[in-house]
């Protein structure tokens, strides 16, 4: 160990040089093999990336539209059954066209019926007291549904969208009141139009209420049952004449909030 340790001590300048001799080969060896320096550029220079003018961006119709099978314009908050076929105005307008007092009369020949339906006494005091029962209701609730029923006076139609229409018979009493209007309720991003076939009885009564997707327009989930859950709630003229089960349908539109 001394004999090396002797050896560098004696040697240590010539070492060095050795050393810087073999580093200085290497490093021209490896500058020798590329004969000039190449610069590596970017595939952008010297080129200027150029924005269209905002006049000439155009979007696609189908991102921008709505779309043409329902619209909001001159929309009121009202329902109309297809078959009214009042004269129609924008100004001179109500919503029901028949008088309360014909609701009546349809009241009258559905407690006829049901009594001639009846098989005994105790059946037909039951149907008795639900009459007087909705009568009761009725008195109690006519200056409600007067408040709700949107006119401007006169007997003619609206000539304009509603956000409610039916193909179906007249509403219960005449009053439109019982064909209920949801479109309010499913909050923000919930616009369009809901489709609901349905199939109502004698008594006017919405047995079965089906979401109709091909006669329906951008409808989500809480438009569907909403529009479903409403169809079942209204209710028709009683008619001694329609068929035991008539179809129907109810088309609803949903305004987003």
């Amino acid at each position: 160990m001394n004999k090396v340790t002797d050896f560098i001590e004696r040697h240590v300048f010539g070492i060095i040089a050795a050393v810087a001799v073999y580093v200085g080969i290497f490093i021209y060896l490896n500058l020798a093999t590329y004969p000039e320096i190449v610069r590596i550029g970017s595939v952008f220079d010297g080129a200027r990336i150029e924005l269209p003018d905002e006049k000439k961006i155009e979007l696609d119709k189908e991102n921008i539209e709505i779309p043409t099978d329902f619209s909001t314009q001159d929309l009121k908050s009202i329902g109309q059954s297809v078959n009214d076929k009042r004269e129609k105005s924008k100004t001179d307008w109500s919503e029901n066209k028949i008088k309360a007092s014909d609701g009546e009369k349809e009241a009258k020949e559905l407690e006829k019926r049901l009594f001639a339906e009846a098989s005994g006494n105790a059946e037909r005091q039951k149907i008795q007291e639900e009459m007087d029962k909705r009568k009761k209701d009725q008195k109690e609730n006519k200056t409600t549904k007067t408040e709700n029923t949107t006119t401007s006076g006169g007997n003619k139609a609206y000539d304009g969208n509603v956000m409610v229409k039916w193909y179906a018979r007249d509403p219960h009493q005449n009053n439109n009141w019982y064909v209920r209007n949801p479109g309010y309720t499913c909050g923000y991003g919930a616009s369009g139009k809901v489709v609901v076939r349905i199939r109502v009885n004698q008594n006017g009564d919405v047995t079965t209420a089906t979401y109709d997707p091909s006669a329906s327009t951008n409808a989500n989930a809480c438009m569907i049952e909403q529009a479903v859950k409403y169809a079942k709630m209204s209710r028709f003229m009683y008619s001694a004449t329609a068929p035991k089960l008539e179809d129907g349908w109810i088309s609803y539109t949903f305004v987003s909030q």
